[in-house]
This record gives C-alpha cells, structure tokens and sequence, in this order.
C-alpha cells in the first residue's frame, strides 16, 4: 500500500504557482519547481503527473484566486459601474513593485503559449471565461438598471473589459502614472 503524501498539496502548488507567475513556463526548470516545493522529482509526477499537469493545477489556483476577487470587487458595491471602475483600479494602481511587476499570471502564459504551444494556449485561454461571466453578469444589471444601452451585448462588453483590465496590468507592469491609469479607465468606461 503507497503511502500517503507528506505534504499540503495546496501549499505544494501554490509554491509551484509563484515560481510560474515570476519565471514563466518554460522558464521555470523542474529543479526550480522542486526546490520551491519542497518535494522530490518521485512525488511531483506521482502527484501531477508531469511539469504540464502541475502548472495546469497551478493555473487553476491562480485563477480561484482572481475568481475570489473579482467576484468580492464586483459585488461590493451597489453600483455595478461603480463596482466595475473599482476593480479596474484595483488591477492597475498596486503599490507593491513585486506585485506590479509580474503581471497576470493567466494573461502572461497565453501570452507565452500563443505561437509555441497551441494546447496549452487553449486551456489557458479557457479559464477567462469565468472572469467574464462575472463581468457579463453586472453588465446585464447595469443595463437592466437603465445605466448602459439595452441594445450593446453583454458578452462584447464582459470581453472588452476583460481585454481592458490585461492593458492595464501591462500599463501597471510598465509604472505607468495613476494618472494616465486613471484617464484610460475613464476613457474606457465611456466606451461601455
């Protein structure tokens, strides 16, 4: 009979996730991926079968988390506008540098797989869906509420957050000013 594992599987992949999101995939060697868990080479393919299944589990935990917060952002106020404007400065004007300079880790790997791994690509690209269907949700009640135009889809307009809310992560990444942040968040709205 196999042993059971020694090891907190979530604080096992969140270590993974961390040397994913500051390294990237490709990157992040299965040495390094080790050493931040803590595990040897028998156990992480015992457990995730290989560096994909790992980093598609990691992946997984990241975007929990943002799920989490997003959903948390978005309901907190009354207001979906006001509760979307929130959330878009809450992507982009992050005091902490570490933070900041990383970037999405969902949006940086599709980036990464985009012309070089079209599976892993795809699976990425397959977990914004839920951030949009967040978006989507208030979207409709702000239309339902008279505060958007009936006739836009909500759908188009949760994408075009969404596709917002990356540029300015990217923005924050590179120290834009709060205040261009803040004219591209209005400017973007206005687009709604």
């Amino acid at each position: 009979m196999p042993r059971p594992p020694e090891y907190n599987r979530l604080e096992v992949v969140n270590a993974a996730m961390q040397v994913f999101w500051a390294e990237g995939y490709e990157s992040s060697s299965i040495q390094k991926l080790l050493s931040a868990m803590s595990l040897n080479r028998g156990s992480l393919y015992a457990a995730f079968g290989d560096k994909e299944g790992l980093f598609l589990e990691a992946l997984d935990l990241y975007v929990e988390d943002v799920t989490v917060t997003l959903k948390a952002t978005l309901w907190a106020i009354d207001d979906p506008l006001q509760a979307i404007r929130s959330f878009l400065e809450s992507v982009c004007l992050i005091e902490d540098e570490a933070i900041r300079s990383r970037g999405c880790l969902l949006f940086n790997s599709i980036s990464e797989f985009a012309h070089v791994n079209h599976h892993l690509a795809a699976q990425a690209e397959q977990r914004t869906k839920p951030l949009s269907a967040l978006f989507e949700k208030r979207l409709a009640e702000a239309q339902s509420l008279g505060l958007l135009d009936s006739q836009k889809s909500p759908k188009a307009m949760a994408d075009y957050l969404l596709t917002l809310a990356v540029g300015l992560r990217m923005h924050a990444k590179m120290n834009t000013s709060r205040e261009t942040l803040q004219g591209i968040i209005n400017v973007g709205l206005s687009a709604l």
